[in-house]
């Protein structure tokens, strides 16, 4: 997947949730809007590109790009996002297509030579020359990290991100779409740069079938780590292929929606414990059969949203619940590098 990320990296550095509504996810309808953008989304690509190579002089060309539409072709509500690519046509040198990209968040603006976008133009994808950033000073790489949104505050564990999309190719062309999706935590970069993945977790997919009807698509997450909590969310919409984008594909997006399934998070089931009562109404204890290492635990709803978190705990664990809603919950316990997961029931 890092290929594919680098590949999205210099593509662009050349140049309901589900039955609920979670406030620190913006507009995953795409029922507002500011303008040519989706509230809460970044769908264009501004900046100067300074070409210094034009009969030795040096000036900027202006780069206002948007990729988004606001229509009322949409799954539900009153509107949705219609994403295209758009070409760069600039006084000198060959014309640029840019896939079109919805990300969720806020990006900002850059300046590179033009001379890069030519360097860099017909490579393949996945075979990347990063010996060419040698000729991009440190001003110009510190911009280019402004085109990627930072992400969203986000304290939930999703196991899929889904979306209700149209993808539309041109008739006899084949085509490519594809979302990215990352979580992360506390300390990481909330960004994409250089192909790098976040700890927490993450999920990337492709999409090359013709959608002329709204259709449910699914990026499941993998989460390489046993600690799988996050404190940010970064969510990327790219609306043709990459390596040969097409102006005349054109993506439907709306409805975005999460899945969460807690039991799914790798556990490796070697901390032996005891839950009791269960259900539980006041109180409910913990108890580990290895009271000498110190363990920590974390109780999780069903929607992966972080609600109690202890540690540096030892012997028996009485945990409170009479302040937690009726229903089904999850308890994290680890100890020692070893993780088990168990389900409760709050009456």
């Amino acid at each position: 997947m890092k290929k594919v990320l680098c590949s999205i990296v210099c593509a662009l550095c050349m140049l309901q949730l589900s039955a609920q509504d979670y406030p620190n996810i913006p507009n995953p309808g795409f029922e507002s809007w500011d303008g040519l953008t989706p509230t809460g989304w970044t769908t264009h690509l501004y900046g100067d590109i300074v070409n210094i190579n034009l009969e030795k002089s040096k000036f900027a060309y202006l780069v206002q790009m948007d990729f988004a539409t606001k229509t009322a072709d949409a799954h539900s509500g009153d509107w949705a996002l219609k994403l295209q690519a758009m070409t760069l046509v600039p006084p000198r040198g060959p014309k640029v297509t840019m896939p079109g990209v919805a990300q969720v968040g806020a990006a900002g603006e850059f300046v590179i030579d033009y001379s890069m976008i030519e360097a860099f133009m017909g490579l393949d994808s996945f075979v990347v020359d990063w010996t060419l950033l040698q000729y991009i000073s440190v001003e110009e790489l510190g911009t280019v990290a402004n085109i990627f949104a930072k992400g969203v505050p986000f304290n939930m564990v999703p196991t899929a991100v889904k979306a209700w999309v149209k993808f539309i190719p041109q008739e006899g062309v084949s085509d490519t779409m594809s979302v990215w999706v990352g979580a992360f935590r506390a300390g990481e970069p909330s960004y994409i740069m250089w192909g790098d993945e976040p700890s927490a977790g993450h999920g990337y997919a492709e999409f090359s079938d013709r959608m002329n009807e709204y259709t449910q698509i699914t990026v499941p997450l993998e989460y390489s780590s046993e600690d799988v909590s996050c404190d940010s969310l970064v969510l990327i919409f790219v609306s043709t292929s990459i390596s040969a984008p097409k102006e005349e594909t054109v993506l439907y997006i709306d409805d975005i929606t999460f899945e969460f399934d807690y039991t799914s998070v790798r556990s490796n089931e070697k901390v032996n414990m005891r839950l009791y009562p269960n259900p539980a109404t006041d109180y409910m204890v913990v108890s580990l059969d290895n009271q000498a290492d110190l363990y920590e635990l974390t109780v999780y709803d069903v929607n992966g949203k972080q609600i109690k978190h202890l540690e540096s705990l030892t012997g028996d664990a009485r945990v409170a619940v009479n302040d937690l809603s009726a229903g089904t919950y999850f308890l994290k316990v680890q100890q020692a590098g070893n993780t088990t997961v168990r389900k409760f029931v709050v009456e």
